[in-house]
C-alpha cells in the first residue's frame, strides 16, 4: 500500500477550515521526535544531524587526511536526489514510530503554490501559516511548535581549523530563519546576534519578512527596463527566478545533468565550448539552493522592499546547520516531488541512469565514509548511513544501506504524491510566457574559489549595452552557492571549489542590451559591459568589467563561450 504525499497547503487549509486532525498527528509526530535525546537513532538531532554538523561522529579513520569528510550528504554530485529520498524516509521511519502516528506521512512545502494565483500588493504567504508559528494548541494544550524551529539536545563543537568556531552551538540553542542570525560561536558573534535579533521581536513581522523575501526569490526574474510602448522590445525569457528553475529543471533531458549543478555547469560548457551551442540546462540542485539561501538569510529586492538586512544568518543558509531546521525536510519533500515530477516526464520511473565518466560522478579529494577518492558514484553506490528495511545495521561496507536503485519507484518505497503546482497536467507558468528567442551566447563566470567566502554566497552578474547609459543594469544572472563555513576540510566541497555560474543570452536579451538592430549596425556581445557582485552574509563584493579578464589570476574571470562574435540569426 501506497501512503499520500499531501502538500502542507492542504493540510493547513484543513487546519483553517476546523479540521485539524491531519496537521495535529504531523505535530504531535515531530514534537516526540524532537524530545528524545540526542543519541537515540530516531531522535530529530540524530537524524537533523547526518546533514552536516556533528560532522564526524564515530567513524573517523585514525589517521585522516586533511581532505576526508565525515558527513554524509551528496551535493554537487549525481547522488544528490537519492541520498535526500533515503533521508526523508529515514524521518518518516521514525515520525511513525510514534504512538498513533503509524499512517504519518511527510507533506511537502508546495513552494510554487502561490506562483500561480494573481499577485496583489500585499507579499503572497508562500510559507504555509504552520511554519511561522512559536506555539501550537493540541488538545487545550499550548506548547513550542516543533514545524517552526528546534532546540538543540547536544552542544555542537566546530573544530574545523581556519573556521573560528563559527558554527558552535550550545546545548539548547534554537534554530532561526530570515530575518534572524543563529550566529553564536564566539563572544563577538553572541554580542552582535544579541544585537541584531533584538531589532524583530515580534514573530508576526519576522513571518512578513521571511515571506516577503522567499517570494521575491520565487517570483522575481530579469528586470528589463521599459522601451518603445507603440513597439515594445520583446521581452528575454525569464532565467533568474527560483520558479522558471524548478520548471526548467523539469525540461533537462538527462538524469546526470537534472540530479546536480556540477553536471549542469560542464554539459552547458561542453556544449559551447566543444560543440559551439548555446544551450540552457537547469539542474534540481539549482533552486534547490536558491530556497535554502532565501529562507536562511539572503536578500531578494523586490518591488516593494526596504533595504537590505544585514547578518541575517539563519540556519538554513549554511549546510553545516541546514537539518536542525524542521522547514529542512519540507522543503526536500518539495524537491522529492519535483524528482518525481521529472521522472514521470522523462518515463523515468522505473529505472535511471547515471553518466559514469561525467565530472558529477565521482567521489571527492580525500574519500568519503567508507568510499576512496575518485571511486565513481553510481546507482549501486551505498547512501550511508540510511539501512533498507529488515536489516539490523549498514554492515561492514555499508552493504546493507539502500542504492539508488533501491529508490527510483516511489510506490515500491510505500509512498506517492497528492496533487501539487508542478503535476504533469498542470500548466508550468502561471501565465504564458515570453520564450526569448533562441539562445545565442553562453557566459562563463568563474574564477570564484569558495574557500575565499565564508558560508555560502551568491554569484550575481549584470550587464548593459553601448549607448544606453542612462539605463539600468539588467541582472542576467544569478546563481546561489550553498557551501560551508570554511571548505578546507570539506572533501565533497574540495572537489567543487571553483564556484561557476553559466548564463545564456537569447535573442530578447541580446534585443535589450544592444538594440533590435543590433546586427545591421554591427554591434556585437563584446559592446556589452558586465558587472559580477558576489554577495555574502555581510557585504556585496563589486567586480567591475575591467577586471573581469579570463586571463587574470585570483580574480573573477567572465567570458563568451560562443567564438562567433557577430552571432548571426
Amino acid at each position: 500500500m501506497a501512503y499520500v504525499r499531501r502538500s502542507l497547503q492542504d493540510l493547513q487549509e484543513e487546519y483553517d477550515d476546523k479540521r485539524p486532525e491531519s496537521l495535529d498527528k504531523l505535530v504531535k509526530a515531530f514534537r516526540h521526535i524532537q524530545s528524545l535525546p540526542a543519541h537515540d537513532p530516531d531522535s530529530f538531532h540524530r537524524i537533523g544531524g547526518y546533514h552536516g554538523e556533528p560532522f564526524r561522529y564515530e567513524l573517523e579513520p585514525e589517521s585522516p587526511s586533511k581532505d576526508w569528510w565525515g558527513g554524509y550528504c551528496f551535493h554537487g554530485c549525481v547522488l544528490f536526489p537519492t541520498w535526500h529520498r533515503a533521508y526523508l524516509l529515514r524521518l518518516e521511519q521514525a515520525l511513525r514510530k510514534v504512538e498513533g502516528c503509524g499512517d504519518v506521512m511527510l507533506p511537502f512545502w508546495d513552494e510554487c503554490a502561490t506562483m500561480f494565483q494573481k499577485k496583489d500588493h500585499q507579499t503572497p504567504s508562500v510559507i504555509p501559516a504552520v511554519l511561522t508559528w512559536p506555539q501550537y494548541t493540541m488538545g487545550g494544550e499550548t506548547f513550542d511548535n516543533p514545524l517552526y524551529s528546534f532546540k538543540l539536545k547536544e552542544a555542537l563543537e566546530d573544530k574545523i581549523e581556519g573556521a573560528g568556531s563559527r558554527y558552535t552551538k550550545p546545548e539548547g540553542y534554537e534554530t532561526v530563519r530570515y530575518p534572524l542570525s543563529g550566529l553564536v560561536g564566539t563572544s563577538d558573534d553572541i554580542k552582535t546576534t544579541e544585537e541584531h535579533n533584538k531589532q524583530f521581536p515580534d514573530a508576526k513581522i519576522r513571518a512578513e519578512k521571511l515571506n516577503e523575501n522567499v517570494a521575491n526569490w520565487l517570483r522575481i526574474g530579469p528586470k528589463i527596463p521599459k522601451d518603445d510602448l507603440d513597439k515594445p522590445t520583446a521581452s528575454p525569457k525569464d532565467r533568474t527566478s527560483v520558479f522558471s528553475r524548478y520548471t526548467d529543471c523539469l525540461e533537462t533531458p538527462s538524469f546526470t545533468v537534472f540530479s546536480n549543478t556540477t553536471s549542469e555547469q560542464k554539459a552547458m560548457g561542453i556544449n559551447a565550448e566543444d560543440k559551439q551551442e548555446a544551450t540552457h540546462l537547469v539542474s534540481l540542485e539549482n533552486p534547490h539552493n536558491a530556497i535554502h539561501l532565501a529562507v536562511g538569510g539572503f536578500y531578494q529586492r523586490g518591488t516593494f522592499n526596504a533595504d537590505v538586512i544585514v547578518n541575517a544568518n539563519g540556519d538554513m543558509g549554511d549546510n553545516e546547520t541546514a537539518g536542525f531546521d524542521p522547514i529542512f525536510f519540507l522543503h526536500h519533500c518539495f524537491i522529492d516531488y519535483v524528482f518525481w515530477q521529472w521522472q514521470v516526464r522523462h518515463k523515468a520511473t522505473a529505472s535511471l541512469v547515471i553518466d559514469e565518466n561525467d565530472e558529477g560522478a565521482k567521489v571527492p579529494k580525500g574519500g568519503m565514509v567508507n568510499l576512496p577518492e575518485n571511486t565513481k558514484l553510481t546507482m549501486d553506490t551505498p547512501l550511508a548511513p540510511f539501512i533498507k528495511p529488515g536489516f539490523p545495521s549498514a554492515g561492514d561496507s555499508n552493504e546493507n544501506c539502500y542504492t539508488s536503485n533501491d529508490l527510483v519507484d516511489i510506490e515500491k518505497l510505500g509512498y506517492k504524491y497528492g496533487p501539487g503546482s508542478l503535476d504533469k497536467d498542470k500548466p508550468t507558468s502561471p501565465k504564458k510566457q515570453k520564450k526569448g528567442g533562441a539562445i545565442k551566447q553562453m557566459i562563463k563566470v568563474s574564477n570564484i574559489s569558495r574557500a575565499q567566502y565564508k558560508g555560502s554566497f551568491v554569484i550575481r552578474t549584470w550587464a548593459k549595452g553601448p549607448g544606453f547609459q542612462d539605463h539600468v543594469w539588467i541582472e542576467i544572472g544569478r546563481e546561489p552557492i550553498l557551501s560551508r563555513w570554511n571548505v578546507s576540510n570539506c572533501a565533497n566541497c574540495q572537489n567543487h571549489l571553483d564556484a561557476v555560474s553559466m548564463i545564456p543570452l537569447d535573442d530578447g536579451m541580446l534585443a535589450q542590451l544592444l538594440g533590435v538592430d543590433w546586427e545591421s549596425q554591427g554591434r556585437t556581445v563584446n559592446d556589452i559591459t558586465y558587472v559580477v557582485d558576489i554577495h555574502n552574509r555581510k557585504e556585496v563584493i563589486h567586480i567591475p568589467d575591467s577586471w573581469l579578464s579570463p586571463w587574470k589570476p585570483d580574480t573573477p574571470s567572465l567570458e563568451h563561450l560562443i567564438r562567433n562574435e557577430t552571432l548571426p540569426a
